[in-house]
């Protein structure tokens, strides 16, 4: 089931820090000590380093030219040549669609950028890489970067350009669309300090399968285990249907979360009697979570509120920070979608040519596509490009996020929403929006 909390550089240095130590490996001792330790006088009193056997000496650094041309030579082979356009065609017809589309994304951003006056500077990108090793790693910038580009296959440069730049930028394009109010605020920190509900779940992809499973539990509510793991298409049917993470008021999908605490914890407000307030074992009824999925509810305990001070202004400021982030993300993707519908774009290497807001104009549907550049490059697989990524996520610094990033305060709720996904498409139905 999808429960999320309410919420949730430098290219510029990344270069320095690749050129400088490149250049600090081809530098003798006397080099590496006149700028770094203390030139002269300490070059003068250093002790002779001592060499190693000509078997161990590492050999020297060979300056190699860069191909540029296109009838460069690249590599050799039984004294055959392939040259630079030789690659450069073969890279074309290999991934060419997909990076073209990446340039494509990263142009239209760019454009809105400089039509707005806005920027996006070489420091900015930096402390946000920074910013984001911490946040989704608890690593160091330097750390982060070896990461991505050995488990993701993304260099320091193209997580930078392709990522962050992209991802800045619509930040600053989005931002005089987001008000975070009072009420917002409020309803976060019931979300962070509030009571949290611990339940099992039953999720199905019918709705009479939901309802007959409801009537049989009406009579016999200790049966939800079992019920749970025959036939609950969630990942938690193989516990018995239990989530290991709480419920957190004011989560999204807020129909799941409102009628949760409503049938679970708060019960009917007009009811004054005390013995009919919700306990634990209570069961709700059929719940819709998208068109095809509905999840009924145990209440298996309640986790009270943490005393804290709702006026506190260091609170309320970080609170209000949490949301405006996550307001954010969703209007970047917004702009995103806009900047898309509004530009106009002819692909030469697809063919494909669209027209700025063509939905307005049905007689743009009837234009036939024209043929590719390079017919190779025509591939029916659809690219899936960094800046999309970014785009649609945010989130979060360049990783991919599922689902529209939700308004809360607990990323361990986040993790429920990616895993209730995976499990509702494998079951069939469509993710949650």
């Amino acid at each position: 089931m999808r429960f999320a909390a309410f919420g949730q550089p430098g290219y510029r240095r990344s270069i320095a820090v690749l050129a400088g130590l490149a250049f600090a490996g081809q530098m003798s001792t006397a080099q590496a000590q006149k700028l770094f330790g203390g030139g002269k006088s300490a070059a003068k009193n250093a002790a002779p380093a001592a060499q190693p056997p000509a078997d161990q000496q590492v050999p020297k650094l060979v300056e190699t030219k860069i191909p540029t041309s296109p009838n460069d030579t690249v590599a050799v082979v039984n004294n055959q040549i392939i040259t630079r356009q030789q690659l450069a065609d073969e890279a074309i017809a290999r991934k060419g669609e997909e990076v073209l589309e990446t340039l494509i994304a990263r142009m239209m951003i760019d454009q809105a950028l400089k039509a707005r006056g806005l920027s996006v500077t070489a420091d900015e990108v930096n402390a946000e890489i920074e910013a984001t090793a911490q946040r989704m790693a608890g690593l160091s910038r330097e750390a982060w970067l070896r990461t991505l580009a050995k488990e993701r296959n993304i260099s320091p440069i193209q997580y930078a350009r392709d990522i962050i730049y992209p991802s800045l930028a619509l930040k600053k394009l989005a931002q005089n669309r987001v008000q975070v109010t009072e009420e917002e605020i409020d309803q976060a920190f019931d979300s962070m300090y509030g009571d949290k509900l611990r339940v099992r779940v039953i999720m199905v992809d019918k709705l009479r399968a939901a309802q007959d499973a409801w009537e049989k539990l009406r009579a016999n509510p200790a049966g939800f285990e079992k019920m749970a793991m025959e036939i609950s298409i969630d990942q938690s049917r193989s516990a018995g249907g239990l989530y290991t993470e709480p419920i957190a008021r004011f989560s999204y999908p807020r129909n799941i979360s409102d009628a949760a605490f409503l049938q679970l914890v708060d019960g009917d407000p007009n009811d004054k009697d005390p013995s009919h307030k919700p306990k634990d074992g209570d069961i709700t009824g059929p719940i819709q979570l998208t068109e095809s999925t509905w999840v009924i509810m145990k209440r298996e305990g309640l986790i009270p509120r943490k005393e804290m001070n709702r006026k506190d202004a260091a609170i309320r400021e970080n609170l209000r920070q949490i949301v405006f982030d996550a307001k954010i993300k969703e209007k970047m993707a917004e702009v995103y979608a806009e900047l898309e519908k509004q530009t106009e774009i002819e692909n030469k290497l697809s063919g494909r040519v669209k027209l700025a807001n063509e939905e307005n104009q049905p007689e743009a549907q009837d234009i036939p596509p024209r043929a590719p550049a390079n017919p190779q490059a025509a591939s029916p697989k659809s690219p899936d490009p960094a800046v999309r990524q970014a785009a649609a996520a945010a989130a979060a610094g360049g990783q991919r996020v599922n689902v529209p990033t939700p308004r809360g305060v607990d990323p361990a709720e986040v993790q429920r929403v990616n895993a209730l996904r995976k499990s509702s498409a494998g079951a069939g139905a469509p993710a949650p929006k």
